[in-house]
């Protein structure tokens, strides 16, 4: 009987450990959901048949307050997120190659201010500066000027595994005076699109109606050389474009074309 009760109490000890288990398990999962369910800031009906949509687009482009007393923690996975504050409503973006945080819209003088914090806009390059481009720019110039009077374009990328930028020629289809078609390049993982070049011949650089269509949405450095042919006056053009945004980059044109010695 005493070795029969032991073999019992043995058994029930062993099965309350392991409802024990059990438990802790269950209770840890919880905790991580709930760590994990970011509340959303949307002004629905909780009801409304539409709310997952709505929940989607927020996880996707989430809006959040920027603190006004605590340390403000920059984004840190490729992505944009929109960000308020006491001042007005900025943007947000990372890429493997660029931080970039830029005001969209600012508050009008004696409208309500939120209870939110300051930032500072700012540009950051995962490569220093956009100098440090020149080299495969002032090569792509050459090629332009290979090409002209026709158009011409390339990529330059950013490999996070070699942390350096790389020129990417291109598989153009159609090239004249006036317009240019190619091949969207697929990039493997470590790399990414960070400076966008195509050239207008003999003609000035500008951004066209085309170039704006094309930028939208995107999120690189465009740049346009013009007059790359021998005898013409040479111009660029370069900007940031994110997501729509465009903010004007100063280039020297000395820079990228130097003087070619008389033949």
């Amino acid at each position: 009987m005493e070795q029969l009760l032991a073999q019992f109490q043995e058994a029930t000890k062993a099965g309350l450990h392991g409802i024990a288990d059990a438990l802790d398990r269950f209770s840890a999962g919880v905790a991580e959901e709930l760590r994990n369910a970011k509340p959303r800031a949307i002004a629905a009906d909780p009801e409304s048949e539409g709310l997952s949509f709505d929940i989607a687009l927020y996880d996707s482009a989430p809006t959040l307050a920027v603190p006004k007393h605590a340390t403000f923690e920059p984004l840190k996975d490729v992505g944009h997120r929109f960000l308020a504050t006491a001042e007005g409503f900025f943007v947000e973006v990372r890429r493997p190659w660029l931080h970039v945080i830029q005001m969209l819209s600012k508050l009008p003088d004696g409208a309500p201010r939120p209870p939110y914090g300051l930032i500072m806009p700012k540009i950051e390059l995962k490569f220093g500066r956009l100098g440090v481009a020149i080299p495969i720019i002032q090569a792509f110039a050459e090629e332009a000027r290979n090409a002209a009077p026709d158009e011409h374009a390339a990529w330059i990328v950013w490999d996070a595994e070699k942390q350096q930028l790389e020129y990417k020629a291109l598989n153009v289809k159609n090239a004249t005076p006036g317009a240019i078609s190619f091949d969207r390049p697929e990039l493997p993982p470590h790399q990414s699109l960070a400076i966008d070049l195509h050239s207008h011949g003999h003609g000035q650089a500008f951004f066209s109606p085309v170039d704006n269509e094309d930028d939208a949405g995107e999120v690189k450095i465009s740049g346009v050389l013009g007059g790359v042919g021998d005898g013409d006056m040479p111009s660029v053009a370069f900007r940031l474009c994110v997501l729509g945004l465009t903010i004007p980059l100063k280039v020297p044109v000395e820079a990228i074309f130097k003087a070619r010695e008389p033949a």
